[in-house]
């Protein structure tokens, strides 16, 4: 088993728990999610050390199933931050405005649930963020394995800067 593969194991047993969590409404499991993403990061980009332009095109392959996989956890981070949001204004009804305009210690004392679901709806975003890191990290590997032998690693390709701009500090929007 490659590398890439073990890493979409991984994310399909975290989509797994973001699930469950989702279920139970409980974000016990945030913080091991948010350090499994950590170490996934970590991991891919030693694999990415190990990408050379002759390695197969079965980790190319490999590498989009992880893309489609995290892409698939996307959804399901949105559809629990919706959840919990929705779960959060069902708890508080009228509350909703005085509850938002308690401090953090006094939110959790005044209604654990409602609480509770307002931090898990903002777990969810640092999860986002940990996957669209992932995403472009894995974006990075796909383009690397893209390249010929003896190719630069520029932005775009092979192109240069000078194949972006005219030359000229002129332009003819008069």
């Amino acid at each position: 088993m490659s590398l890439i593969q073990s890493i979409a194991g991984k994310i399909n047993q975290m989509s797994g728990v973001l699930t469950q969590m989702q279920q139970e409404g409980s974000g016990e499991q945030l913080g091991g999610i948010l350090q499994e993403l950590g170490q996934l990061d970590a991991e891919l980009r030693h694999a990415q050390v190990q990408i050379t332009p002759e390695t197969p095109e079965a980790l190319r392959q490999d590498l989009v199933q992880c893309r489609m996989a995290l892409h698939g956890m996307l959804g399901l981070v949105s559809n629990i931050r919706s959840d919990m949001a929705e779960r959060y204004r069902q708890v508080l009804g009228d509350r909703k405005e005085d509850f938002e305009r308690l401090d953090d210690q006094s939110q959790q004392n005044t209604d654990p649930g409602a609480y509770q679901f307002l931090q898990l709806f903002k777990g969810m975003d640092d999860v986002s963020r940990h996957i669209h890191q992932l995403d472009g990290a894995m974006m990075d590997a796909g383009y690397q394995l893209g390249r010929g032998p003896g190719e630069e690693t520029a932005v775009y390709g092979d192109a240069s800067p000078e194949d972006f701009t005219s030359g000229t500090a002129t332009t003819d929007w008069s």
